[in-house]
């Protein structure tokens, strides 16, 4: 199967294909990410079983790589800024490829994506997991170590279209690996502490507002659990 043919396809069920490079970096280099960062995940028990949108704090390129790495009950589907896969020659076609192999599933930033909110909706129903960084790009505090950027509407969106949780993460950790200034990485403890869903249902009002409720929630939610990561 062609690479870009498994955009939207889950990891689970009948329908899903082999996922071979999935599986292998899972079963070989994903456990060395692990081992170099010490990865800790706190708070598995608050994932559900069904489908679920996974959102996190976003500081580093490193932040969807150690957590695509990371050993939960069920992988999840990354999605990613679109222009990645519009990079240039050999390596733009080898990053696409790579990309896609691994489940992830581009979307055009700053648009209403219709065909990433298609695949993302039937993933969902289909009880696969979906990780959305809320913020749509990373957000590096400098000076202000608590500073977030501002939340898009785009996982309490889904969330309300699909009726499924959405599961707040505070990262900690990532923000230390790339340094100013310095060629290699720096080697810290990284730490995913997870915490209780946000179901959707909870919230009234008419569609716009219900997402505008549902995404300051699940932004305090991921501020509260990253700052707690910070000091485990």
């Amino acid at each position: 199967m062609k690479a870009e043919l498994r955009r939207g396809l889950p990891f689970y069920g009948e329908e899903a294909p082999k996922w071979g490079l999935a599986r292998f970096i899972k079963a070989g280099p994903a456990r060395i990410v692990l081992a170099l960062w010490r990865v800790r995940v706190i708070g598995a028990e608050n994932l559900p079983e069904g489908g679920a949108i996974l959102s996190a704090n976003h500081v580093s390129l490193l932040d969807s790589v150690i957590m695509w790495c990371t050993r939960l009950p069920k992988q999840p589907h990354f999605v990613a800024k679109s222009e990645l896969y519009k990079v240039s020659g050999l390596k733009g076609r080898l990053l696409a490829w790579f990309i896609d192999s691994v489940g992830a599933m581009p979307v055009e930033r700053g648009t209403a994506d219709r065909l990433m909110i298609n695949r993302a909706t039937d993933l969902l129903k289909k009880g696969e997991w979906v990780a959305i960084f809320p913020e749509g790009t990373r957000v590096r505090g400098g000076s202000d170590p608590s500073a977030m950027g501002e939340a898009l509407g785009g996982a309490a969106y889904l969330a309300q279209r699909t009726s499924v949780p959405i599961v707040p993460i505070g990262i900690a950790g990532t923000d230390e690996i790339n340094v100013e200034g310095k060629v290699l990485p720096r080697f810290p403890q990284v730490t995913f502490l997870i915490g209780e869903p946000i179901y959707p249902d909870r919230f009234e009002g008419r569609r716009k507002e219900k997402v505008q409720k549902i995404t300051d929630e699940l932004m305090i939610s991921i501020r509260r659990l990253r700052d707690e990561a910070r000091e485990l």
